[in-house]
């Protein structure tokens, strides 16, 4: 033992008379230049440390007089500090799973619910009493068709202002299946232009995407004065890169007399999802009642209209509507309540009926100072 320290002084003395630096000097050096290069202080140390430890040479040029410096002790893993990343991990991974699990899926939203606030395809109509459009959009009772009526098909659309960017089409068919069922298909898609994405410029980049689809079969009976549908329904829905969808199941019912009066009940929901408590459903009711009638010629009624929807308000509108020989008009005054915000809009609409096709314009009052919203519809009954 002392025959080793004896030659390693020997051989410190050697280096220090040819001018290098001895041990300790070269230690001293290497941790002050680890400690500018790092930039890192270790608390109660007056160095710095290069990623908490610094690497030391322990070889000179004869391995048989080496001397070993340690500068800090062992690497010891820490368990402590291990076993407190492995709790975080397997939280995180519940976390995940409970965001994704069925029960949470059911909950989200679908993008694009906004869009179908629009009266596509009511042209002024109560949506419960609407019997404009083929197809039942908002009520699969009037889908129903009269005795004389094998199939009817229709094209619907709608625009908002540029302010707005909003644009609606629809598709919709309506068949006999039996003498009293009729089935019913419609496809209804809405989409917003003009949304860019910009970055750290106000330069416009590319357009983000927001727009839903929604896909409905379904079919309607009457029974005495009373008609009832029920729709199946799916809708898609697309924000940016997220894409979802969801189920539907909505059913309506309208009755023609009640206690022998000629006054006309409706009811009927629009998205309802009995597996989700956030769906946004929207549910419609009105009723209506003829103030004027001249035989067959013209015949002129009034009624009135609540609709309600989930989490997002509701819409009181007074309507009247009147039909004579092939021609209709319908009017209404619309106020509407949405996120505690209170609007009103007027509506108008026209028709045409000829040969079997039907040909009708409307138009909406914008609110909040945008401007009106216009829409077409065009229907073709085959006897």
């Amino acid at each position: 033992m002392w025959e080793s320290v004896r030659r390693a002084a020997v051989i410190a003395r050697r280096l220090d008379a040819r001018g290098q630096p001895t041990g300790c000097q070269q230690v001293a050096s290497y941790r002050r230049t680890a400690g500018h290069e790092s930039g890192r202080c270790r608390t109660g140390s007056r160095f710095c440390f290069k990623e908490w430890f610094i690497p030391v040479c322990k070889c000179i040029e004869n391995r048989r007089t080496a001397i070993g410096i340690r500068l800090t002790c062992s690497v010891h893993s820490d368990k402590l500090k291990y076993m407190s990343r492995f709790i975080f991990a397997a939280l995180t991974s519940i976390a995940v799973t409970a965001v994704v699990s069925p029960s949470k899926a059911n909950a989200q939203r679908v993008a694009g619910r906004d869009l179908l606030d629009f009266p596509l395809g009511l042209l002024a109509e109560a949506p419960a009493l609407s019997t404009q459009m083929a197809g039942g959009l908002w009520n699969p009772a009037t889908s129903a068709l009269s005795a004389a009526t094998r199939a009817e098909f229709g094209f619907a659309g709608l625009t908002t202002p540029q302010e707005l960017g909003v644009k609606l089409d629809m598709l919709a068919a309506a068949f006999k299946l039996k003498p009293n069922i009729t089935g019913s298909v419609s496809v209804a898609q809405a989409s917003v232009s003009d949304i860019l994405r910009t970055e750290t410029d106000p330069q416009s980049l590319t357009e983000i995407p927001y727009s839903t689809t929604l896909l409905s079969m379904g079919a309607a009976t009457s029974w005495k004065n009373a008609t009832f549908g029920a729709s199946a329904r799916y809708r898609w829905g697309t924000a940016d890169t997220e894409h979802s969808g969801a189920f539907a199941l909505d059913g309506g019912v309208v009755v023609d007399r009640v206690a022998n009066t000629p006054i006309r009940l409706a009811a009927s929901t629009f998205l309802y999802n009995p597996s989700s408590s956030s769906n946004e459903a929207s549910y419609f009711a009105a009723a209506d009642v003829p103030v004027f009638r001249l035989d067959t010629t013209l015949v002129v009624r009034a009624g009135y209209s609540i609709a309600k929807t989930e989490q997002r308000g509701n819409e009181h509108y007074a309507f009247g509507t009147a039909t004579y020989r092939q021609f209709d008009l319908s009017t209404g005054w619309s106020t509407a309540t949405d996120f505690g915000n209170t609007s009103n809009r007027w509506r108008l609409g026209f028709g045409l009926r000829r040969a079997g096709y039907k040909v009708a314009i409307g138009r909406e009052s914008g609110g909040a100072g945008l401007g009106a919203s216009y829409q077409f519809l065009l229907t073709r009954a085959v006897k």
